[in-house]
Formats: structure tokens, C-alpha cells, sequence
């Protein structure tokens, strides 16, 4: 097979959509208002285009899952999940090619019938005293790793060192490359050389983050 051939070849190969897994509560936490979650919002669109564009140009749709504290134990919406909702419409919409669908992750993609309750904890409810987001970073990690599972092309959006055991697991196994998107740089995580071993993980420094 010829050169041309290959490259033809594997460009047929590339997949035309990706996914991006977004701790929306870590990157942007606690906004005050509508306006600060569409600033947020804003900021996550920009930075998950520029990655796609990036690492994979071919890339004409994104799922866009944004995982944070969403839902009070008794299965209420919080102000967060009702400020994101007035703005997502605006995100859903296609720009330099790449066309956004976003949505509030309530499940996980291996059981999304199932929508998890809880993720947010007030004071009183709180084992620590203190209000606070539950089990959204195991809902990531678990996220994470069907996409790369999958052979899906995917962007996990979060500071959080939480989600490198998940990325550890993620790039054990030949996958595509995964896209670790954060606000600090490579080398800034004293675990980050576990990761630089890996072929198809890759750590992608994103500054420019809204600070309430």
C-alpha cells in the first residue's frame, strides 16, 4: 500500500465525533448567579473547541456531558442545574465546523436510565458539616473509562487528581488518545509523569478560567 493509500486509510478511520466529560462544579465552582454559570459555560465551550480543533481537526461533533452537584437528595434540581439550563440552548449550535451538544450528566452512560440523586449535599445533610458535591467524581471516572472503551475520541475537563486512577486505567489499555484538560500546566501534578509514559493519554493546559 502506498504512502497516499495509508494516510487515506486512516483518515477514513478517524472518527467524526468525540465526547467531552466536564467537572463543571471543580473548573467553575460555586456561581452566584445565571450570568456566572453562562460565563462558566462560555469558558468550557471555548476551551473543549480549541482542544478539538487541535488534536483532532476532523472532529464535526462533540457531546458535550457536564457532570457537577446537580440534584439535592430528594431528587430536587439545585440553582446550578436551573441557571445551566436557561443557557444550554445557547452552546447547542455549530461553529467553525464543530457542532456542540451539550447536556447535564443526572446518570452514568453505563446505566442512564438510572439518574443519581444526592450529588449535592447542604450543611446539615453533609457528613463534614459543610455543603459539597458527591460522587460526581466517580461518576467521571466511570464515564471516562466506557468512552475510552468505546475507542471514543474524548476530553476529560477537570483540576481535580481525583481522575487519575481513572486515567491510569483508561490508558492501560490501547485506546484513542484521551485529552486530560485542566488549568494547570504539565508538570504542576506530582503524578503527572505517570501519565507521559502513555501514548494515548495527553495533558493539555487550559488557563483563562472565569474567578468569581
Amino acid at each position: 500500500m502506498t504512502g497516499s493509500a495509508v494516510a487515506a486509510a486512516s483518515q477514513q478511520d478517524e472518527p467524526s465525533a468525540a465526547v467531552a466529560v466536564v467537572d463543571f462544579s471543580n473548573l467553575c465552582p460555586a456561581p452566584r448567579s445565571d450570568a456566572d454559570m453562562y460565563d462558566g459555560l462560555h469558558a468550557i465551550d471555548r476551551v473543549v473547541r480549541e482542544a478539538i480543533k487541535q488534536y483532532w481537526p476532523r472532529i464535526s461533533e462533540l457531546h458535550l456531558r457536564l457532570y457537577g452537584g446537580w440534584l439535592f437528595r430528594n431528587g430536587q434540581m439545585t440553582r446550578q442545574w436551573e441557571w445551566a439550563l436557561l443557557h444550554l440552548a445557547d452552546f447547542r449550535t455549530r461553529r467553525d465546523g464543530l457542532r456542540v451538544e451539550p447536556e447535564i450528566a443526572h446518570s452514568s452512560v453505563w446505566h442512564p436510565s438510572t439518574r443519581i440523586v444526592g450529588t449535592f449535599r447542604n450543611a446539615r445533610e453533609s457528613d463534614s458539616g459543610r455543603a459539597a458535591q458527591k460522587m460526581v467524581d466517580g461518576l467521571i471516572v466511570a464515564d471516562s473509562l466506557r468512552y475510552s472503551l468505546e475507542g471514543k475520541p474524548t476530553v476529560l475537563v477537570s483540576d481535580d487528581d481525583d481522575v487519575l486512577p481513572g486515567l491510569l486505567a483508561a490508558a492501560a489499555r490501547p485506546t484513542r488518545r484521551m485529552i486530560w484538560l485542566r488549568k494547570r500546566a504539565l508538570g504542576q501534578s506530582c503524578n503527572d509523569h505517570w501519565l507521559t509514559s502513555h501514548s494515548n493519554i495527553e495533558i493539555c493546559h487550559a488557563p483563562g478560567w472565569p474567578t468569581w
